[in-house]
């Protein structure tokens, strides 16, 4: 598939580190990742969210970035106040990548390692958007996929609802700081029906920022 310009990754259940590719995507523009747990309770704490800055170092013309994490617990070592000790890889630039979409965003540390190496590295970068619930739709942050035909949520647990507050804690806290005054930052709300129920003592402020 040497011409391939847009590819679609998806799992279910069983997760791998992303090695480092012998192989490049040398016309790759569009790229999109699925991650499932399958309902199986969540992905292995051994899974790391960073390692998927490889799969950018193998598309050296990629355009557009999309991950989606759909989990229901989080098992991951969550990042926490006054971690300094984030991992970086330096050199690792990726100069053509100019549009960024995570959904299901959350606190794990690996994850929140992976965002702030984008910022860091994706020197054309031009918009970053976070979600903190995975929702693959097209709808603005007024509205939610999760809101039904009749007007009602699907089930979410207590624990994912409030990893979803604990994402938007994160988003400003660590990753808001590191966001260059020429890229747009977009944080989509969350559902005001199935995420109302707001974790005791959790504060979080975020802003969008524009170039």
């Amino acid at each position: 598939m040497p011409n391939l310009e847009t590819l679609n990754l998806s799992s279910a259940g069983l997760m791998f580190n992303t090695p480092i590719l012998a192989v490049k995507f040398l016309f790759l523009k569009n790229l999109q990742i699925d991650l499932n747990d399958g309902q199986t309770g969540g992905f292995s704490p051994s899974y790391d969210y960073f390692s998927l800055a490889y799969f950018l170092d193998a598309c050296p013309v990629l355009e557009k970035f999309v991950l989606g994490v759909s989990q229901t617990r989080v098992k991951h070592e969550l990042i926490s106040d006054g971690d300094s000790n984030m991992r970086r890889m330096p050199g690792h630039v990726h100069c053509s990548v100019k549009n960024v979409r995570i959904m299901g965003f959350c606190s794990a540390k690996s994850m929140v390692e992976l965002t702030c190496h984008i910022l860091e590295n994706a020197t054309s970068l031009e918009r970053l958007t976070l979600d903190a619930e995975y929702d693959n739709s097209s709808y603005g942050d007024a509205e939610r996929s999760c809101v039904g035909k009749k007007g009602e949520c699907n089930p979410k647990s207590r624990s994912m609802i409030m990893h979803a507050h604990k994402g938007l804690e994160v988003i400003g806290k660590y990753v808001l700081e590191k966001v260059p005054s020429t890229v747009q930052l977009s944080v989509k709300k969350l559902c005001s029906r199935c995420h109302k129920i707001k974790p005791k003592g959790f504060r979080y402020e975020y802003r969008t920022t524009n170039p």
